[in-house]
């Protein structure tokens, strides 16, 4: 084989997988390291499917513990621990003399009223149940979350699944129609999927760098970017608006400036990366070539054994002339 051709078949695989190596490295890493701010509905929607804790309210204090000083009276020096100790005692003292009490009760036990069992109230076990299944979850909504509050990168992803799965209503309460199943928007899957996508991009980065299970890894970053594209770009297209672009583009403002579909065809070089890689393999600078022996009908490796029987078959006519290779012929090469 020649070298030009040697080159051809490694070099592509080599450039790809370096690439989408470092591509999937970086991002999985940022939504493992990295954070982001959330607040009112977003933060709701996460603390609802157990994601981020609840931030509690304040407890405003009793009214009859709140000092009655005034502002001016605070110039004057006040001896708050004597205060508070004769308050203390005064609270104990009446405290003992409850205590010490008798309790009154008539001298005739037979006048005491006798209770009847039947005024007693019953406990409906049925709506007891119903009862606490019902209200076993907490809900929480935007106005819990006024303020920005800081979740791992990686929880976006965890966000995008619950709205694409739940996306609500409009504003006119129209409901929206979603564009993944109704389970992916529930616990625990936003969470499971989430670190499971960032993972698989972290691992099938690492992967692709040394070429090691490189078919497996790019069938994984090809499958991630599917995904996206669909919940990102082709999905809300589709199903969601009515004036797509041949019915799966996104409709933009200006579809011809350089901005406007940088994310799209980000995603679609990012998959057509990884199709050509899982079909191509890790080439020869690779893990994979250590591990996995090529095959031994491979005609790029070993030659063309039709061609070598035919070879053998002329062999002894000495003066047959040889084929003519030309310079675009990228046939196998006939001879081992």
């Amino acid at each position: 084989m020649r070298l030009r051709d040697q080159v051809a078949l490694t070099l592509p695989s080599l450039m790809l997988r370096l690439i989408l190596g470092i591509t999937f490295l970086w991002a999985g890493t940022g939504k493992l390291m990295g954070t982001f701010e959330v607040m009112g509905d977003d933060a709701a929607r996460l603390a609802n499917i157990g994601i981020m804790p609840t931030t509690p309210a304040p407890v405003a204090a009793p009214e009859s513990l709140i000092d009655s000083t005034t502002i001016e009276d605070l110039d004057e020096p006040v001896n708050t621990s004597e205060d508070l100790s004769e308050q203390a005692n005064e609270i104990i003292e009446s405290i003992k003399e409850q205590l010490d009490a008798p309790e009154e009760s008539s001298d005739d036990p037979a006048t005491d009223p006798v209770p009847d069992p039947a005024d007693e109230p019953k406990i409906d076990l049925d709506k007891v149940q119903l009862q606490t299944v019902q209200y076993s979850g907490t809900v929480h909504a935007g106005s819990d979350f006024p303020d920005p509050m800081e979740v791992k990168r990686v929880y976006s992803i965890a966000l995008m699944l619950s709205q694409a799965a739940d996306p609500g209503l409009t504003q006119d309460s129209t409901p929206i129609e979603p564009i993944m199943p109704a389970m992916f928007g529930s616990k625990p899957w936003p969470k499971v999927l989430a670190w499971a996508a960032a993972i698989t991009e972290l691992v099938a980065g690492i992967f692709l760098i040394l070429g090691i299970f490189t078919r497996l890894s790019a069938l994984s970053t090809f499958s991630v970017m599917l995904v996206a594209m669909w919940m990102t770009q082709i999905g809300p297209a589709v199903i969601q608006s009515n004036d797509a672009i041949l019915g799966f583009i996104p409709r933009v403002d200006d579809p011809w400036s350089p901005g406007s579909y940088i994310a799209l065809f980000w995603q679609l070089a990012l998959a057509g990366m990884s199709a050509a890689v899982f079909f191509l393999g890790s080439g020869a600078i690779g893990i994979d070539r250590l591990i996995f022996k090529p095959s031994q009908r491979d005609p790029y490796i070993h030659g063309d054994p039709k061609a070598a029987k035919n070879s053998r078959a002329s062999k002894g006519s000495q003066n047959a002339p040889a084929a003519d290779r030309g310079e675009f012929d990228r046939t196998p090469n006939p001879t081992p």
